[in-house]
């Protein structure tokens, strides 16, 4: 064990005790190839909006997609990796009931999510939002912000600085809205989905005791 993990028991076991469990959730990978597929949807979904013109069913699939298909995906993600985990990964992994999270906690999510993508739909086709280059440094820099204090790796900590870096480099650049949006979250989901593969090979290659 880490030595650093150690002397954290002595010292705040409860956070040595997180830190640890937040390993244990990482190593196999699957939780970057989770973040990696709502990204690429998303990015998809943009696509859409970029490349039919407004009006067209593949035009209004986007909007409906963004309203009713990212949420579920988002929610149901920690449902879909434990499920994975205890049908193919169990003999590596072990079996570890974490302690569920409260259902307000889970619902007061699902309804904010759902409240964000509205307003943020509403405000779109009344061309209401802030100039582009503010909302593409903001979504960087808040993601970058998320996934490194999500992860608490290096990996995630570099994922992090990578999506701020390239949030602020869309906002200086003046690119519009929807194809920023398209670049930063094509790019930072093939970045989290080749992060996750790799992860998952390696670990998959690793001795079960090891593991």
């Amino acid at each position: 064990m880490d030595p650093s993990l150690l002397q954290g028991v002595e010292r705040n076991p409860d956070a040595a005790a997180g830190r640890l469990m937040q390993r244990a959730n990482n190593r196999d990978g699957l939780p970057e190839i989770a973040i990696g597929i709502c990204f690429l949807t998303v990015a998809f979904l943009v696509w859409l909006e970029v490349a039919f013109q407004p009006g067209s069913f593949a035009y209004r699939a986007s909007w409906w997609g963004m309203l009713l298909l990212l949420s579920p995906m988002i929610a149901a993600s920690p449902w879909a990796i434990k499920s994975v985990r205890r049908r193919f990964l169990i003999e590596r992994v072990g079996y570890v009931e974490l302690k569920p999270v409260p259902r307000k906690r889970s619902i007061l999510v699902i309804v904010i999510a759902f409240v964000t993508a509205g307003v943020t739909a509403w405000a779109a086709h009344r061309g209401a939002l802030p100039p582009a280059s503010w909302l593409l440094a903001g979504i960087g820099i808040a993601g970058g912000l998320l996934m490194a204090y999500a992860g608490r790796l290096p990996r995630f900590v570099v994922g992090g600085v990578v999506m701020a870096a390239v949030g602020i480099a869309l906002g200086f650049s003046r690119v519009t809205l929807e194809i920023g949006s398209l670049i930063l979250y094509g790019s930072m989901g093939m970045l989290s989905l080749v992060s996750g593969c790799v992860v998952f090979l390696h670990f998959m290659r690793m001795p079960h005791e090891d593991a």
